[in-house]
């Protein structure tokens, strides 16, 4: 228990404060972050351009900006990458051959309706366009951060460093020493 600290109160008479509260800060994802973001909060982070994630170069914002992912909290709650990240984590689960004849589980509202039917690991192999909403042309741009297929854009580091950073800032409080 840390004592509290001793001062005169206005009659003369010697009193006992409580503590200071000091905040213990030590947590960090500066090796995430370029260096011109380091020290920043969750919230600042989340609002920075794509190229503040560490390993995105600055060309990626134009890129970034034809997929209308503008700041780094777009591209970690982009519907594309979390409904690829899904389909990524439930594809191992998935058993081969096993589909019950009254099945009606489906991710028909997220395919082009060429691909309405597949499994789940025939799906990780499709390019990212045969997600429903996501353009031929989208398959080019993200060509440019080495995705080329579905399963990718589901297992994308920095999607999921942008997705984790944005979730964090909705547990992140203004006051350091303020617990809610």
């Amino acid at each position: 228990r840390t004592p509290g600290r001793r001062s005169a109160s206005t009659t003369g008479r010697m009193t006992t404060e409580p503590p200071l509260k000091k905040a213990r800060l030590s947590m960090n994802i500066d090796h995430v972050v370029k260096k011109e973001f380091q020290g920043k909060t969750f919230h600042e982070l989340q609002s920075a351009p794509l190229h503040g994630l560490h390993g995105i170069a600055a060309w990626s914002d134009e890129v970034g900006n034809k997929l209308k992912i503008r700041s780094v909290r777009d591209l970690g709650h982009w519907r594309f990458f979390l409904r690829a990240q899904a389909m990524v984590r439930l594809a191992e689960e998935e058993i081969e051959g096993h589909r019950s004849r009254t099945s009606k589980l489906n991710a028909n509202k997220a395919l082009d309706k060429e691909h309405e039917g597949k499994s789940l690991q025939e799906i990780l192999d499709l390019p990212p366009s045969a997600l429903r909403g996501l353009a031929g042309q989208a398959d080019e741009l993200l060509r440019a951060f080495k995705v080329h297929t579905v399963r990718e854009l589901g297992e994308w580091k920095m999607a999921k460093m942008a997705h984790a950073i944005s979730t964090m800032a909705d547990c992140e409080t203004d006051d350091v020493d303020k617990h809610s």
